[in-house]
């Protein structure tokens, strides 16, 4: 039955190239490959077999060959080579994927053909977006939204002894526009995946170069375009009826995957005892990506993958200059944060390197679709100038929340930042806080005394009226005073998308010192509500609806905010009991 079913299923055609099998490969055979050392159009290198090594990886022959060539015999293997066709006895056998480092020889591994056209088999699910049910961690930063990918890879099986180890040839990943931090962050997000960041110009959204891929160009796979760009280079194995086979060996190892494709320009080929590599830059898009997987990538003509569109606006306001940058990012949930705050590193670095202090003000709104725009106010101070804050931006910090919710693929549509600067340093911290009333009495205005300095050391006292809660008599309650990043708002589990944007909401400005009163009450959490001060029997009433796991003792909360000029950190707790009215 299973094999009626496989010979039901639409084979490739394989009209452009006769296929060699890997069982009928035996040493000293010879033949050629093909691949792009400078410009764009193909050349020859001849190879020989040295040994076909069964089982290499699970269900994966490798057949190694050896290359012959005024480049190779220079260079060896060369990063950017993944995906060589190479052909034996005029017969396409696979692609080269594989080399030693430090290795004197040209000596290749080839990833067989057969493999290579069973990744086409697959039927594609559709989803352009990835979404694993993992536990909700609101505010990941970008580097942990990358670490928590990164920590076994593809590749990582081959990292032990790379120097012995027959191991994957290394991506070229054409970097340009970064420098500095930026370039650190994204080489820190891709390397784990074999790719070796190089300065390879370029912005990735070209009407240049081929309009079609042939067998043995090179190939760009884009993860970031625009006035940055960053794309991995590799070579074209063959194309039949609008897919392309590549790389011989995956990108990310994850699957269905969209991205786009470019062909793509060689400047040269850097020769290294460590590692020799193309230097390359994407050209023409002309696919999408659709499958990476262990025996190579496939690409299709007639698709084009959705990138997300980010605008950077800055003003500084003593110099009255504005900029605007603009790139488009991969739409991949571990990705595309980390792309996001590279490039608003990078973007900074170039507008406003100043390491000075200064404060900040930053408006972000993010388009998903389905929705109304979505926004997100924050503000901070620096004593380094613009780019140590960048890792704390909300509205960037944000985005990974959405991409990862476990409620509904999200699709983020655009994502927009508009900083404005204003150099010297707003900002207090709170030293301490008082109120004189010993025993205040329910709904009494009392003064909260906060103590604040500034930066400098002048202090002062801000003196906020406060009324005590009704019903509070006899009861030990907590006032906390703090800045408003200080005092995080009670917010319910989220049990939809919509849920969890309301709650990204719930913060209160910087600017601003908030004071909450604390009351112990009976709370549950229903159905995506917190529902306060309810009576016992109330609370018993409910808590099946609610379930052992959504039922929870909340502290009822009253909050009042009150703007100040500058921002304010620090948090202080008072602590009272509430007195009895006479009658």
């Amino acid at each position: 039955m299973v094999a009626l079913v496989l010979l039901g299923m639409p084979q490739p055609s394989h009209a452009q190239h006769k296929i060699i099998p890997v069982d009928q490969i035996k040493p000293g055979m010879k033949g050629y490959g093909l691949t792009v050392f400078r410009g764009t159009v193909p050349e020859k290198f001849n190879v020989e077999v040295v040994d076909v090594v069964p089982n290499f990886l699970l269900r994966q022959n490798i057949i190694l060959i050896q290359c012959s060539h005024p480049i190779t015999d220079k260079a060896g293997v060369i990063g950017g080579m993944s995906g060589s066709p190479i052909f034996i006895n005029g017969k396409l056998a696979g692609a080269l994927a594989y080399g030693w480092q430090f290795n004197k020889e040209a000596l290749a591994g080839v990833t067989p053909i057969g493999p290579m056209f069973d990744i086409t088999r697959r039927k594609q699910r559709g989803s352009t977006v990835q979404n694993p049910f993992e536990k909700l961690a609101l505010f990941k930063t970008p580097r942990q939204m990358a670490e928590a990918y990164i920590s076994e890879t593809f590749f990582s099986k081959f990292a032990s002894n790379p120097r012995s180890n027959l191991v994957p040839a290394r991506t070229p990943l054409s970097l340009s526009g970064f420098t500095g931090e930026s370039w650190k962050m994204v080489e820190d997000a891709l390397s784990p995946f074999g790719m070796d960041p190089m300065q390879g110009g370029g912005s990735g959204a070209t009407e240049e170069g081929p309009d079609t891929f042939v067998d043995g160009g090179a190939i760009g796979v884009q993860m970031i375009r625009g006035d940055l760009s960053a794309t991995g280079i590799g070579t074209v194995t063959t194309t039949y009826n609008g897919q392309v086979l590549a790389f011989g060996h995956p990108m990310f190892n994850m699957g269905e995957n969209h991205l786009p494709v470019t062909t793509a320009k060689i400047h040269t080929v850097i020769a290294s005892l460590a590692r020799s590599s193309k230097l390359g830059r994407p050209l023409r898009e002309i696919g999408s990506l659709v499958q990476d997987r262990a025996a190579g990538i496939s690409a299709r003509t007639d698709l084009r993958a959705s990138m997300i569109p980010v605008t950077f606006h800055i003003h500084d306001t003593r110099s009255d200059f504005d900029d605007t940058y603009h790139v488009e990012v991969a739409n991949r949930q571990w990705l595309t944060p980390r792309l996001i705050h590279s490039a608003l590193i990078q973007f900074i670095q170039h507008a406003c390197s100043d390491a000075t202090d200064l404060s900040a003000s930053i408006h972000g709104k993010i388009k998903i679709a389905g929705r109304p725009v979505f926004t997100l106010d924050d503000h901070g101070v620096s004593r380094k100038g613009l780019a140590p804050l960048v890792g704390y931006f909300r509205p960037a910090a944000v985005v990974n929340a959405i991409l990862t919710n476990p409620f509904e693929d999200a699709s983020i549509e655009s994502i927009e930042f508009d900083v404005t600067l204003d150099y010297g340093l707003s900002f207090s911290y709170l030293k301490g806080a008082y109120m004189t009333a010993a025993n205040p009495l329910p709904g009494d205005i009392v003064n909260i005394h906060a103590r604040l300095v500034d930066y400098g050391g002048k202090e002062s006292v801000l003196s906020i009226p406060f009324q005590i809660p009704a019903g509070t008599q006899g009861k030990k309650i907590k006032i906390s005073v703090g800045g408003g990043n200080d005092i995080l708002p009670v917010v319910p589990t989220p049990e939809s998308l919509d849920d969890l944007l309301r709650n990204v909401q719930q913060y209160y400005p910087a600017n601003a010192i908030v004071i909450t009163v604390e009351v112990p009450s009976e709370t549950l959490n229903v159905r995506g509500r917190v529902l306060y001060d309810l009576p016992a029997s109330a609370a018993s009433a409910l808590a099946p609806v609610a379930g052992d796991d959504e039922s929870k003792s909340y502290k009822t909360k009253q909050t009042e905010v009150y703007p100040v000029e500058t921002i304010v950190s620090g948090e202080h707790t008072i602590q009272v009991t509430v007195g009895r009215r006479t009658k």
